[in-house]
């Protein structure tokens, strides 16, 4: 493959991720129109997140796994032409019930097709510009903070909230012609069996591998689930400046990812480490700044700016503990990230969802506390199982 045509790959599964992106998150800023529209809690609005990181996160890997057999190209297709027709049958969804099992099927399709670009560009790009292109793929999920989700939420509150999701399917058309014509299509299969691949989530050294992504992004997804509770009823932001504060926050998602690029660098795990730390100390902020409208602002942007900082280490960690453990079980490995990371938002906003419940939306950042520092425990865990794995090896080697 040329040069030109890696880039253009990488920049088609780049704005397919954009789609997939904001098919997941532009659903927190139109929580309370679905509230209105559908009769419900605020809380039961809520469910409709963590139901489908619950149905990415469980759905995803037997997707994968269920359709290794089957050419790549033709399976990343079909599971991104679901999430556009079913972004657009939103359209029909009059009950809550409706709703909510549109978004599990949604979900199972975004998890498929991003965990399939994720390792088509692996194999398809030259070897050095893999982190490259791994990176700009999830960096699609922080320019649909930026441009999907504000804009989402201002058709939602102009239109109706499920203008959103059809306007999003609209723009999904064109990376989708794209993929038709730019994918490999010769695209190599995994050989290992169902059996095989699904035994890779039972491994200890996976388990708690995974345990960092799925905390670190619960600490990050139970506030932002209730972002726009927080600013309205907390910080009492206008409702013609909700837009405009997501668009910002997104903004600030992107520069994160070039934090965790730098993170990602060398030693990562001590980083990584204290990166959760950091995050604790800002939550903390958060919880004493709410009711002062710019300082509040002000943590919630820093939170932004460390939203997927994490993301770049956790990928390289559990591609390093999968090769150490299943080497050939690669493809398979690329469901690792995506399924920890929903994971963590179905935690964080079910979680979320009790704070609210127990004592409103005041109570959502101190739990993003308490979930930091136990991403920062887990992380100490696995830097230190490093270290004496090492000294084991240097102990062997001597002996």
């Amino acid at each position: 493959m040329t040069r030109t045509r890696e880039n253009l790959l990488i920049l088609t599964l780049t704005l397919v991720s954009f789609v997939l992106g904001t098919t997941e998150y532009v659903i927190v800023g139109v929580l309370k129109e679905i509230e209105s529209y559908m009769k419900v809690s605020l809380a039961a609005a809520g469910a409709l997140v963590s139901g489908f990181a619950i149905a990415y996160a469980v759905g995803t890997p037997f997707a994968v796994a269920s359709l290794a057999k089957i050419s790549r190209r033709s399976s990343i297709l079909i599971g991104f032409a679901i999430v556009l027709a079913l972004n657009v049958l939103t359209v029909f969804s009059t009950t809550f019930t409706s709703l909510m099992a549109i978004r599990i099927i949604s979900a199972v399709a975004c998890g498929l097709t991003i965990s399939l670009s994720i390792s088509i560009a692996s194999d398809a790009v030259n070897r050095e510009r893999r982190g490259e292109a791994i990176a700009w793929i999830l960096g699609g999920f922080s320019i649909a903070n930026v441009l999907g989700v504000p804009l989402g939420t201002f058709i939602g509150q102009h239109l109706s909230w499920s203008m959103t999701f059809v306007v999003t399917a609209c723009i999904g058309v064109v990376p989708f012609v794209f993929m038709f014509r730019i994918l490999p299509r010769r695209t190599t299969t995994v050989t290992g069996s169902f059996s095989d691949q699904m035994a890779l989530f039972l491994k200890p050294r996976i388990l708690l591998a995974c345990l960092i992504p799925v905390l670190g992004n619960s600490s990050i997804f139970v506030t932002f689930t209730y972002i726009t509770p927080i600013l309205s009823e907390s910080m009492g932001v206008p409702a013609r400046w909700v837009s405009g504060v997501l668009l910002i926050y997104g903004a600030c998602s992107i520069l994160s990812n070039w934090i965790g690029a730098k993170i990602a660098k060398g030693d990562f795990l001590p980083k990584l480490k204290w990166l959760f730390v950091i995050q604790a100390v800002i939550f903390l902020g958060l919880s004493f700044a709410l009711s002062n409208l710019w300082l509040g602002l002000a943590f919630l942007f820093l939170i932004g700016c460390l939203s997927s900082s994490m993301s770049a280490a956790s990928q390289l960690y559990l591609f390093d503990v999968s090769a150490a453990i299943a080497p050939n079980s690669k493809a398979f490995a690329s469901t690792l990230l995506p399924v920890a990371a929903n994971v963590g938002i179905a935690v964080g906003s079910g979680v979320g969802g009790i704070a609210v419940n127990l004592g409103g939306v005041n109570w959502v950042p101190p739990v993003a506390v308490v979930l930091a520092l136990l991403a920062f425990a887990i992380t100490r865990i696995c830097q230190r199982s490093i270290q004496l794995n090492s000294e084991e090896a240097a102990t062997s080697n001597a002996a």
